[in-house]
């Protein structure tokens, strides 16, 4: 199994470290250990390819999913079908902990790779968004498939972003860069875990994880237990 380092997103207040990636799972999951800091926020998006599953073991998160508001708190659970626009804020004054994880993995890790990367080393909006235009086009556009932000409408995204593309193309500027890959070499020192979620392993089975979240198997969530999982 690769190991991965914690990234950190100023612009939403995420730490990621990842568990399982499409490198793992042969495409099938992504999963990661996920913390939200207070007043942490993820603006409104979509994951054209792949659902979503936010599970919480600490704190609590709101969500607004399809419109609709939903109020995480730990052993519970929101499923996000692909496709469907949704938000994520910390307003709870407190750290939030939990897992998330996507299926299809598609490219999600060198997606958020690089999303923390430019809201650490490059000038960004306040929703992480990179000021230059080239490297907005060069990004948001390789990475299509797998992230949508709601504003400017897509539409307008698919006449801009591709020319921006081609421009950042022309100028050298990549989607991604090499110091920003969290996957770890063999050679390198262990890394301390974001969180240990074997603390946490009463919110982890209410949940569904009936398995440890290293393995590659995607979580299924039946939604049979209303109290535990919200399936939107």
């Amino acid at each position: 199994m690769s190991r991965y380092r914690t990234t950190f997103n100023p612009a939403t207040g995420e730490h990621i470290q990842y568990v399982v990636t499409g490198l793992e799972s042969k495409g099938a999951v992504v999963r990661y250990r996920w913390t939200s800091d207070p007043e942490g926020s993820i603006v409104p998006h979509t994951h054209p390819g792949s659902a979503e599953i936010f599970t919480i073991l600490q704190g609590e998160a709101t969500f607004i999913v399809d419109g609709e508001k939903i109020l995480l708190t730990p052993g519970q659970s929101a499923v996000v079908p692909a496709g469907i626009v949704h938000s994520e804020a910390n307003v709870s004054g407190r750290l939030v902990r939990g897992i998330v994880e996507l299926t299809p993995a598609s490219r999600t890790a060198e997606l958020h790779d690089a999303l923390a990367g430019i809201s650490s080393d490059l000038p960004h909006t306040a929703s992480g968004a990179p000021k230059s235009p080239w490297q907005l086009g060069a990004t948001f556009w390789a990475f299509r498939n797998d992230i949508r932000a709601t504003s400017p409408p897509i539409w307008l995204q698919n006449i801009l972003l591709p020319v921006l593309a081609v421009g950042a193309r022309a100028l050298g500027v990549s989607p991604t860069r090499s110091e920003w890959d969290s996957r770890l070499e063999p050679e390198d020192p262990a890394v301390e875990l974001l969180f240990d979620e074997r603390q946490f392993a009463v919110a982890l089975q209410q949940a569904g994880y009936d398995f440890d979240i290293r393995h590659p198997r995607p979580l299924l969530i039946s939604g049979s237990d209303g109290s535990a999982t919200n399936t939107v």
